[in-house]
């Protein structure tokens, strides 16, 4: 489990919209290349990708995070290698704030037990997935309206240093909290939709 205490939601502003040859800034160790556009960094994940590595097409070798804009290679590049990306990305905006957030990850373990168990439960993991909740101050209707809508998550661990979870997700649940004696304060239950990344 981990908890922070800030948040953000973002929301695509309108369809995806090209982009071509987009320059990349490498990690240290040349495995992580993110886009250097930080407006150009939320991927269209329905639109086809393509990665080039000195102006060649690379079909294999790497992943995609799409929430981030990192291209990531199992085996790391030199420090003269050049990487640009071309897809589609969305504009986004941001429409909300949280003060507090809690994701879970999990993976799903199906019961594989035979009789040659020995008497033991065997199980076999199978698909991942994240889940959680953020909590904040209720402004408006915001929330109600999104829900059931892919939105673009970012959770910071510190915000100083820019450490922080992206993802993906939809808004499952929507509660509002009215106490006597304090301000107004809603949550909102999450869905992860592909997977939470780590980036910094």
């Amino acid at each position: 489990m981990i908890q922070g205490k800030l948040g953000a939601v973002y929301r695509a502003n309108g369809v995806s919209v090209a982009m071509t040859n987009e320059a990349t800034n490498s990690s240290a160790g040349y495995t992580k290349y993110t886009i250097a556009s930080t407006t150009k960094r939320y991927i269209d994940d329905s639109v086809s990708v393509t990665v080039k590595k000195n102006g060649v097409t690379v079909t294999s070798g790497y992943i995609i995070e799409y929430a981030g804009g990192v291209v990531v290679f199992s085996t790391p590049l030199i420090n003269t290698d050049v990487v640009t990306v071309s897809g589609n990305y969305f504009n986004i905006v941001q429409c909300a704030t949280f003060f507090n957030w809690k994701i879970d990850f999990e993976t799903e373990l199906k019961d594989v037990t035979t009789f040659a168990s020995g008497g033991w439960k065997e199980v076999q993991p199978t698909i991942k997935g994240w889940n959680g909740n953020c909590e904040g101050y209720w402004c408006d209707g915001t929330f109600i309206s999104l829900l059931g809508q892919r939105m673009i998550l970012v959770l910071y661990i510190d915000n100083s240093t820019n450490k922080r979870y992206e993802g993906y997700v939809y808004f499952k649940k929507n509660s509002i909290t009215q106490p006597t004696n304090d301000v107004v304060k809603e949550s909102v239950e999450l869905l992860g939709d592909d997977p939470l990344y780590y980036h910094e």
